[in-house]
């Protein structure tokens, strides 16, 4: 904006809600189904082992640290570990 002259473009800021939902849902389902590159059948069965195969190990780590923390933190509270 220069000199108090709207710059150009601004014109969709009037269109109503409708329109611009409109033109929002065209574009994005443009984008999704002409822009996009989708992985094949064999990479993605190799990518969800490969995600499953982290949440399992991360979840395994975490619960050995809870564990060990547990035992660790136990006496400064005069907690019996295992027990609430």
């Amino acid at each position: 904006m220069a000199n108090g002259v709207a710059a150009k473009g601004t014109s969709k800021a009037k269109d109503g809600f409708f329109k611009r939902l409109s033109r929002f849902l065209r574009e994005a389902w443009i984008e999704v189904v002409k822009k996009a590159s989708w992985p094949s059948w064999a990479e993605l069965k190799k990518m969800t082992a490969v995600v499953i195969v982290a949440v399992l190990v991360v979840g395994i780590y975490i619960g050995v640290a809870d564990a060990v923390l547990s035992k660790v933190t136990a006496p400064l509270f005069d907690i019996k570990a295992g027990k609430k």
